[in-house]
């Protein structure tokens, strides 16, 4: 549950300077309760979740998918998946935890539904108060944790839609192809996404950290969850269909707040090379979204009751889980005001 604003985040003091960000290591130390319930109290039947436990938890999916995910030179270190029984366990738990959060009623029937269910979930995720917020109100200090906030998402979205494409055919690739040349830069190494984005999180980084601001408070079960389920959909061939469906929300309903990024970074003063990742998205985005839709849905949508079901739940999810994030995030903004 979101926290009141200026209230403590469990584990801030679990992170250690890391290489692009900060980095939680210490999940693994020994904890007071038997595994099984970590998971009861992370994920209950009924009742509130423990959010010391669920960051715990959480937590440790991350570190597992980031180390999935490394580069050639920690092959060594790479572990593989679906070997580590308590990995397997969280990945269950949580899911069937998020799917009972979903009302399988308000779910499209068929295809022939879907784009009007679709519009209408992406339209409402748009958080317009906090945009206003945002392009109007925030500080400099309180946009740059904003921006730290989308670190955890962002500096791996290459990746996911690279890995999202696999198995898919026919326009369905081509569009998903399309959208990572994009993030590629269309081939000029400067301008790649994450590489875009790393530049603008150095500049926000340091200015957080003139301030003495901590940014431990960014590091919640909201920014977890929001990271960690695009990062599990993503990794797990059998969720691909629900990674298409999240993504394609994300796509849809980016832009607005992109917009109110470049917006109050403008009116902070902030150097126009810093928001470059944020101005190219602000439209990038917007074509994305659309061609997802046509790409990518159109195609899957008809094929069968089940796909249908795992895209609309992947597109449900999505939302409910970063709204969380949202308003946790605008809380531990305006507390950085008292």
């Amino acid at each position: 549950m979101p926290r009141a604003p200026g209230s403590m985040c469990p584990a801030q003091t679990q992170l250690k300077e890391g290489t692009p960000h900060m980095t939680l290591t210490t999940f693994r130390e020994a904890p007071t309760a038997t595994f099984a319930d970590q998971l009861g109290s992370a994920f209950p039947d009924h009742g509130t979740p423990d959010p010391q436990t669920r960051l715990s938890l959480l937590g440790r999916l991350h570190e597992h998918y980031v180390a999935y995910m490394a580069g050639p030179e920690a092959f060594a270190s790479i572990p593989r998946l679906n070997t580590d029984p308590e990995i397997t366990a969280i990945e269950d738990a949580w899911l069937a935890w998020e799917d009972a959060q979903v009302d399988t009623a308000d779910l499209p029937a068929d295809g022939a539904v879907f784009r009007e269910w679709f519009l209408a979930v992406a339209d409402a995720h748009t958080q317009p108060e906090f945009c206003d917020y945002l392009a109007q109100e925030a500080s400099l200090e309180e946009m740059a944790l904003f921006f730290m906030g989308e670190e955890l998402v962002d500096s791996k979205f290459d990746d996911l839609m690279a890995m999202v494409q696999i198995g898919t055919e026919g326009h369905t690739k081509l569009t998903i192809a399309e959208n990572y040349w994009d993030e590629m830069g269309e081939g000029d190494i400067n301008g790649v996404h994450t590489r875009m984005f790393e530049h603008s999180a150095v500049y926000m980084r340091d200015r957080l950290d003139k301030a003495g601001i901590d940014r431990g408070q960014l590091y919640c079960p909201e920014a977890y969850e929001n990271a960690c389920l695009l990062l599990m959909y993503g990794i797990h061939r059998h969720l691909n269909p629900r990674a298409l469906g999240a993504m394609g929300v994300l796509e849809q309903s980016a832009s607005p707040r992109f917009q109110a990024m470049v917006d109050g970074c403008d009116r902070l003063g902030v150097p126009s090379d810093v928001i470059d990742y944020q101005r190219v998205h602000v439209h990038v985005d917007a074509d994305h979204g659309a061609e997802w839709f046509d790409g990518v849905f159109v195609p899957l949508v008809d094929r069968s009751p089940a796909l249908l079901r795992a895209i609309s739940i992947g597109v449900a999810t999505r939302v409910r889980v970063a709204n969380g994030y949202y308003r946790h995030i605008w809380q531990a903004m305006r507390a950085l005001r008292d």
